[in-house]
C-alpha cells in the first residue's frame, strides 16, 4: 500500500514483513537492495512458482510525495527494467487514480521529461469508468422524498444526442438522466468527463461537486432553488470559474478555457441580454468537454436547456452570437462552439526560451517569486523598531560575491541567502561556500543557508523565467487577450510552485552564522534567529513603540502630527501635557513618546522635559542614546556638532534609532540639555531655541549645531557677575541658572532688543561702539563671554587672570550696554524738546498737550497742504509718549523707524522745526475760516533819536498767553494811573522807551518741560 514515505523503505520493510528476507540491510535500505531481493524471490525455485508479481496499492502516493519533496523516483524505472529482464517470473503493477504524468504537471519542465521516460518503461492500462455508469453513480447518489417535477422530455432528448450510434441504449441512458434530478441531463453528462481530466479526480471530484458548499456548487443551488428549477450547464459553467478556473488554466485544458471566458467578457461587454451571456457559458462548457460525453452543442441540445424559449428567439440569439464573432457554427459537427481567437502555441514558445537561457537572472527571479523579507518580530514586539533581513537565492559560484557586496538599506539590517548549486557543485563543496560566506562580513549579519531540495528550485525557477521572457519577447501577445490570459494564469501557477518548492527548501535548510553552529532550522524559527540578531547588533536601542514614527520613512499624517508635537514641546512647555487636549495625533504621540518615557514630567519646578536616568527607571533604554549623544558633542566642543551627526550617530549600531523618531527625540535631548548647550542654526549663535528652529531642524538637520560649554572657577566668578548685569537691564529676566548659555543668552537678548538705529548710530561713546560690536559678533557663547569680552581690556590677552579683570570686564561691558539702552530714547526725547520749543509748548504736562490738542484741531485741513494736514493729525493724537514721537518722527524722516540712520534724523530735525513754523504761522490765518484765533499777531515799530531807521520787532501771541498779558496790562495801568500826568504824549513815549529796551536786548524766556528741565 502506497503512502508518503521513501518507496525503497517501504518496499523493503515490506519484504521483510512478508518473510522474503530476514534482516534489514548494514546502513539502510537502498534502490540495489529492494531490487536484488525482489529479483531474489522471483527466480528462487522455478519449478516450485511462477515467480512474484508485485502489487502496490495506492501508488499515487509515492508520486504525489515525490513531486513535493524532489524525491528521486528512479527505483520505479529500475523495477521495470527488472521486470523486463526477468523472462516474465518479476511482474510489478501499480494501481493509479491518474496518469503517471499527470502527478509530475507541477514539476519543471525538464523534470516532467524525465518522468516521462520512466512513464515509457510502462504499459498504461487505463481503467476508466464508462460515462453512463458514472452518471449511475449520479442518479443513485441523489435521493429525493417526492415525485420528481415532469421533465418536459429532456432527459430523451439528450439521450438520444448522446447515444447517436447507439440507439438501442438511449432508453436506458435516458431513464438514468432522468433519475439525476434536479441536475439537467446536459449535467449529468458532463460531469464524469469534466472528473477525469488532470484538474479532477474521477469519481471523487463527482461526490466533491455534489456535497461541498462551494460558490455555486450543488449544494449553493439546492438552498435556494425551489422544484421548478434544474442545475442547468450555465450554472456549471459558474461553479467550475469560481472555484476551479486557476488550475484549468494551468492544464492542457487552459488554452480552450481562456478564449471561452474572453468570449464571455466581450459578451458581457456589448451590454447583452442575460439570455445571451447565459446561452455562450452553456455553449462553452459542452463545446470544452465534448470529447467523452457524447454531446455537441447543436440546436437540438441547446434547445433541451431552454425549454420555454420559443425555436424563432433562440434561433435569432444563436445568430447574434456567430455575428459578433463570439461562436461559430460547425457545419461538419452541426453544432455550435467558441470562436478559436487565438494560435499563440505556448509550449512551443516556453521551449524556444528555455533554449535561449544559459544563466539564471537571479535577481528577476527573487522579484518573480516574491520572496518575503525575514521579520525580526520578537525584538519589534521588544523594542518597536521594525528590523528584516533580505531574503535572496543566490548560486553557488556567486554567493561569495554576494555576500562581499552586500550593503544595507531601507531598514535590512543583514541577508539570508539560499544558495543552490547551478553548476553541478558538490553538497559539501556548497555547504564550504555558505560557512565562509558567513564569515566575510564583521559589520552585518550574512545567514548562507544550502536545502538539499534547492535543485528543484533551479529547474522551475529556469521555466518561470522562460515563460516571464515569452510574456516580455512577444509582440503578438498584445492583440491576442486569449494568450495573454493563459501565459498570465500559467505565470500564476508557476509562481505558487516555485513559491511552495521554496518553502520546502528553506524548511530543510541548513544555515550558517559566524556567531552560530550550522543548524537546520525551520522557516518559521528564522524569524527567531533573526531577533536573535537584531538584539545583539542593536542591543542598546530605545524601547518606544509608535507605530505612526517609529518606521524610517513616516507617512505624511505621522509627519503633520510629528510637527504639531514639536511646536507644542517648545511654545507650551510647563503646561501638562504641552497642553494638548484629548488625544489627536499629537496627543497619542505625546503618550507613547514624552509621558510613558518620563521624558517630559513633573518636577519640584513645574512640568519640565527630563533627561532619562543611568538606573532601573530607565525601562524604556533611552540613557544609553542620551549619553553617547552627550560624549559626542564633548568629544568635539572645540567645534560645533551638526544635529544631523547625531542622527548618524543614533541610527548607527547600537542603537539602530528609526529616522521618523530622530526629530521629537533630538529636541526633547536639546531641552533636556539645554544649560550646557550652545545653539546655532546655519552658523548663527540662537538665543533662544525656538520653534523657527525646530521647523528648519525637522527639513534639514544640518541647519542646527550644538557646541558643549565647560567652566573653571574664575570664569564662573565672573558669570555670576555677568549674571547681575543682565537682572539690572534685563528687569524681566531673573536668570536663575548660571549657565555660559544662559548669561550670553540674557546679554544677548538685550542686545537684540536694542532698536535698529541704536545697532547703526555713530553718535556713541567709543566704549559704546566697541561693546556693540562685540555684541553684533556674537556666534558662540563660550568664545563671546570668555574671549571676546575679556578681550575689551587687552586685545592680546584674553585670560582672565584676578578679581581685577573680573570688576574691569563688567565694568565695561555694563557702561557700555547702559548707554546703548538709553542711546535710542535720548536722542528722541531731545527731538521731542526741540519741536515742543518751536511749537511753544512749555512742558509735557496734562494742560499744556490739551492746548496742544486744540491748536491742532483749529487748523486741521486749513492751508491745503497733504505733509502739514499729516502733521497736524499727528500732534492732534500726540499724548507725549516715545512711541506717539516715532510716528511724528517718521513722517518728518520719511521712513519708519526700524530703517533710521544718523542722517535720517538730522533730516528729521530741519523737518520737524520747519513744519512747526508752518503750522505757526497757519493759526494767524484761523479766522479765514471763521474759526477761533488761537494765535495773534503783533507789530511795535519805534524811531530813535538818531537811528536812521526805527525799530521794528514783530511777534506772535497764542490763546493760552491771554491770561498773563491782561495780568501785566493790569500791573501796568495802575502804574500810569499813579503818575500825575495826564498827557497822552508823555505815557506813550515812556513806553515807547520801554519797548525799544526790551525789543533791543536778548530773549531770556525760559520754558520749563514736563521734567523740570530748561529748554
Amino acid at each position: 500500500m502506497g503512502r508518503r514515505e521513501n518507496p525503497v523503505e517501504v518496499l523493503g520493510e515490506a519484504l521483510i514483513e512478508r518473510g522474503y528476507v530476514t534482516r534489514r540491510p548494514k546502513g539502510g535500505w537502498t534502490e540495489e537492495h529492494v531490487v536484488n531481493g525482489l529479483m531474489d524471490v522471483a527466480t528462487s525455485k522455478p519449478k516450485a512458482h511462477g515467480g512474484l508479481i508485485l502489487f502496490v496499492d495506492e501508488m499515487g502516493k509515492f508520486l504525489e510525495s515525490a513531486a513535493q519533496d524532489g524525491s528521486d523516483v528512479y527505483i520505479f524505472q529500475q523495477l521495470a527494467e527488472a521486470a523486463s529482464r526477468s523472462n516474465s517470473r518479476f511482474l510489478f503493477v501499480g494501481v493509479l487514480h491518474q496518469a503517471f504524468d499527470e502527478y509530475a504537471h507541477r514539476l519543471s519542465h525538464e523534470l516532467r521529461d524525465e518522468w516521462a521516460k520512466i512513464q515509457g518503461r510502462f504499459v498504461d492500462l487505463p481503467v476508466n469508468t464508462i460515462g453512463e455508469e458514472q452518471i449511475e453513480l449520479i442518479s443513485r447518489a441523489i435521493e429525493y422524498n417526492k415525485a420528481a417535477p415532469r421533465s418536459n422530455n429532456q432527459p430523451k432528448a439528450v439521450a438520444k444526442i448522446a447515444r447517436k450510434s447507439r440507439s438501442q441504449d438511449a432508453d436506458r441512458l435516458a431513464e438514468m438522466l432522468k433519475n439525476c434530478w434536479p441536475l439537467h441531463p446536459v449535467v449529468a453528462c458532463l460531469l464524469g468527463p469534466i472528473s477525469r481530466r488532470r484538474f479532477g479526480q474521477n469519481q471523487r471530484s463527482i461526490f466533491g461537486f455534489l456535497n461541498s458548499a462551494e460558490p455555486h456548487g450543488f449544494q449553493d443551488y439546492l438552498y435556494s432553488a425551489d422544484e421548478e428549477d434544474l442545475y442547468t450547464p450555465s450554472k456549471l459553467w459558474d461553479y467550475l470559474r469560481t472555484n476551479l478556473e486557476p488550475s484549468i488554466l494551468a492544464s492542457p485544458d487552459g488554452h480552450r478555457w481562456a478564449m471561452a471566458a474572453e468570449a464571455l467578457e466581450r459578451c458581457d461587454g456589448m451590454k447583452g441580454d442575460d439570455f445571451l451571456v447565459d446561452l455562450l457559458k452553456t455553449i462553452a462548457v459542452i463545446d470544452l468537454f465534448k470529447e467523452r460525453s457524447g454531446l455537441v452543442a447543436n440546436f437540438d441540445l441547446l434547445k433541451t436547456c431552454y425549454p420555454d424559449v420559443c425555436e424563432k428567439e433562440l434561433k435569432s440569439a444563436l445568430n447574434t452570437l456567430n455575428k459578433a464573432s463570439l461562436t461559430i457554427f460547425k457545419k461538419f459537427q452541426d453544432a455550435h462552439a467558441i470562436f478559436a481567437g487565438s494560435d499563440f502555441n505556448i509550449d512551443q514558445a516556453v521551449g524556444v526560451a528555455l533554449d535561449e537561457i544559459d544563466e539564471l537572472d537571479f535577481e528577476a527571479l527573487t522579484s518573480l517569486t516574491g520572496l518575503q523579507p525575514i521579520l525580526a518580530k520578537r525584538h519589534y514586539h521588544e523594542t518597536g523598531a521594525m528590523r528584516w533581513f533580505d531574503a535572496n537565492i543566490t548560486p553557488a559560484k556567486d554567493v561569495m560575491d554576494v555576500a562581499t557586496r552586500f550593503k544595507p538599506k531601507n531598514g535590512v539590517i543583514g541577508k539570508f541567502l539560499l544558495v543552490v548549486p547551478t553548476e553541478g557543485e558538490e553538497e559539501e563543496h556548497v555547504k564550504a561556500l555558505c560557512r565562509d560566506a558567513a564569515k566575510l562580513n564583521d559589520e552585518w549579519d550574512i545567514v548562507a543557508g544550502y536545502s538539499p531540495q534547492a535543485w528543484s528550485v533551479v529547474m522551475l525557477a529556469r521555466e518561470l523565467l522562460a515563460l516571464d521572457k515569452v510574456s516580455i519577447d512577444h509582440p503578438e501577445l498584445a492583440g491576442d487577450w486569449v494568450a495573454r490570459r493563459e501565459v498570465a494564469a500559467r505565470l500564476t501557477d508557476l509562481q505558487a510552485q516555485l513559491e511552495t518548492e521554496l518553502t520546502k527548501s528553506l524548511d530543510k535548510a541548513e544555515w550558517c552564522h559566524t556567531r552560530y553552529s550550522t543548524k537546520h532550522y525551520r522557516q518559521s524559527d528564522l524569524n527567531s534567529l533573526a531577533s536573535d540578531l537584531a538584539e545583539r547588533r542593536y542591543d542598546e536601542c530605545p524601547k518606544l513603540h509608535n507605530e505612526l514614527l517609529n518606521r524610517q520613512k513616516p507617512s505624511s499624517s505621522a509627519i503633520a502630527g510629528q510637527n504639531a508635537l514639536l511646536r507644542h514641546m517648545i511654545t507650551r512647555e510647563g503646561e501638562p501635557r504641552l497642553g494638548i487636549d484629548g488625544y489627536p495625533a499629537k496627543g497619542g504621540l505625546y503618550a507613547s513618546l514624552l509621558e510613558a518615557t518620563g521624558l517630559y514630567s513633573e518636577t519640584k519646578d513645574g512640568w519640565r522635559f527630563v533627561a532619562p536616568a543611568n538606573n532601573e527607571a530607565d525601562t524604556h533604554r533611552l540613557f544609553p542614546a542620551w549619553n553617547a549623544a552627550i560624549q559626542h558633542i564633548k568629544k568635539n566642543k572645540k567645534r560645533s556638532v551638526a544635529v544631523s551627526e547625531l542622527y548618524d550617530l543614533w541610527a548607527d549600531q547600537p542603537y539602530g534609532i528609526k529616522d521618523g523618531l530622530m526629530p521629537v527625540l533630538s529636541v526633547a535631548f536639546i531641552l533636556t540639555q539645554r544649560e550646557n548647550l550652545a545653539i546655532y542654526r546655519e552658523g548663527i549663535f540662537r538665543a533662544r531655541f525656538d520653534d523657527v528652529d525646530v521647523e528648519c531642524m525637522a527639513k534639514d538637520a544640518k541647519t542646527i549645531q550644538l557646541r558643549w560649554m565647560d567652566l573653571n572657577k574664575i570664569s564662573r566668578r565672573m558669570l555670576s557677575d555677568m549674571a547681575d548685569v543682565v537682572r539690572d537691564l534685563d528687569e524681566k529676566n531673573e536668570l536663575k541658572h548660571l549657565q555660559p548659555i544662559d548669561v550670553a543668552r540674557g546679554l544677548v537678548a538685550i542686545y537684540e532688543k536694542l532698536p535698529n538705529w541704536t545697532k547703526r548710530t555713530m553718535r556713541l561713546s567709543a566704549r559704546a561702539i566697541q561693546v556693540r560690536d562685540i555684541f553684533k559678533r556674537a556666534r558662540d557663547p563660550n568664545k563671546f563671554l570668555f574671549d571676546d569680552i575679556p578681550a575689551l581690556i587687552n586685545s592680546k590677552e584674553t585670560e582672565i587672570s584676578d578679581k581685577e579683570d573680573i570688576r574691569n570686564i563688567v565694568s565695561i561691558v555694563k557702561e557700555g550696554l547702559q548707554e546703548l539702552v538709553q542711546a535710542y530714547p535720548l536722542m528722541l526725547h531731545q527731538q521731542r524738546d526741540m519741536l515742543l520749543a518751536e511749537l511753544q509748548v512749555p512742558n509735557l504736562s496734562r494742560q499744556s498737550l490739551l492746548e496742544l490738542h486744540e491748536r491742532a484741531e483749529n487748523v486741521k485741513e486749513l492751508a491745503g497742504d497733504f505733509r502739514l494736514d499729516a502733521f497736524v493729525g499727528r500732534l492732534a493724537q500726540f499724548e507725549g509718549d516715545d512711541e506717539g514721537f516715532e510716528g511724528i518722527a517718521s513722517l518728518a524722516a520719511n521712513k519708519p523707524p526700524r530703517d533710521w540712520v544718523d542722517p535720517d534724523m538730522d533730516r528729521a530735525s530741519i523737518e520737524l522745526a520747519d513744519m512747526a513754523q508752518k503750522f505757526l504761522r497757519s493759526e494767524t490765518f484761523t479766522r479765514i475760516k471763521g474759526r477761533p484765533e488761537k494765535r495773534q499777531a503783533m507789530a511795535v515799530l519805534v524811531g530813535m533819536e538818531g537811528r536812521p531807521v526805527p525799530l521794528l520787532e514783530e511777534f506772535d501771541v497764542i490763546d493760552s498767553d491771554r491770561g498773563a498779558i491782561n495780568d501785566l496790562v493790569d500791573q501796568v495801568s495802575k502804574t500810569l494811573e499813579a503818575v500825575d500826568t495826564n498827557n497822552q504824549s508823555i505815557i506813550l513815549a515812556a513806553l515807547a522807551e520801554l519797548s525799544t529796551r526790551y525789543m533791543q536786548a536778548p530773549e531770556v524766556e525760559t520754558r520749563k518741560t514736563g521734567n523740570g528741565k530748561v529748554a
